[in-house]
């Protein structure tokens, strides 16, 4: 009697599809849960499987993503995809780091005591305000070299502005401007 419920029991689980690998073919947009198309590595097709994914979190996997897929019920009609890996553009990072980055070299990479973004481009919006806490901010050109800056809009400081270059206001340079004089010359420029 045991082996003839064991026997059952095997058959009703060999009818079962376990967790399998797959690789993306597609992935949809504009549902609530993203759909994807991929190729099981038995050759199978998967037609709409829901991929899922952490709150707060969102990526469009490119096509040739491996994936792991969860049949749910046993069905691979009723498959969601929970984790995906592509090797050719994970990022390294040691113990304790995290890194959010692209297919095109983006990132933000968590590291001890700093976080290093590398792009092409930061675009930061906010509809209030951009407050930064620090004792200092350094801005520097690629490689070491002087960055440039450009601002629309006013600039207040309540503290003094110190440099080491010129400062042009309206056309009229601070080291080299000139005023009219008291008999009808100008002045030299200021010392």
């Amino acid at each position: 009697m045991i082996r003839d419920v064991m026997r059952y029991v095997d058959r009703r689980f060999a009818g079962l599809r376990l967790a399998f690998r797959a690789r993306l073919s597609t992935l949809g947009k504009g549902a609530a849960v993203q759909l994807a198309q991929a190729e099981a590595l038995a050759g199978e097709r998967l037609q709409a499987a829901e991929l899922f994914q952490h709150f707060g979190f969102t990526s469009a996997p490119p096509p040739g993503t491996q994936l792991i897929v969860l049949p749910l019920g046993g069905s691979t009609a009723h498959s969601v995809i929970i984790a995906t890996e592509n090797g050719a553009y994970r990022v390294d990072v040691a113990s304790g780091e995290a890194c959010i980055y692209s297919m095109w070299g983006d990132k933000v990479h968590l590291k001890q005591e700093r976080i290093e973004v590398e792009t092409k481009t930061l675009h930061i919006k906010a509809s209030q305000q951009v407050v930064f806490e620090t004792p200092s901010i350094t801005m520097q050109g690629t490689g070491g070299g002087a960055a440039a800056a450009t601002m629309t809009g006013s600039l207040h400081t309540t503290g003094a502005i110190t440099s080491d270059g010129d400062h042009v206001a309206g056309g009229v340079s601070l080291e080299h401007h000139t005023h009219p004089g008291d008999s009808g010359g100008t002045t030299g420029e200021p010392k």
